[in-house]
């Protein structure tokens, strides 16, 4: 289920926090024992970080100007 608009970073951000202490726990790919849905979860989630550090960029030119 998605989450509320007025959440939806606050959850998606405790999601988020459960993904990357798995990832320091990992000391491999490897070790992250992921099935072939959360492989391409995984790469899509750094796509989406990617893009999500691009339009945080953007915003804050935005204010800046």
């Amino acid at each position: 289920m998605p989450s509320m608009s007025y959440c939806m970073f606050e959850n998606t951000a405790s999601e988020m926090g459960q993904c990357l202490e798995a990832m320091e726990n990992a000391e491999s790919l490897a070790d992250l024992d992921l099935n072939q849905y959360e492989h391409q979860a995984f790469l899509s989630m750094f796509r989406i970080c990617r893009d999500f550090l691009a339009e945080h960029e953007r915003l804050l030119n935005k204010e800046n100007v």
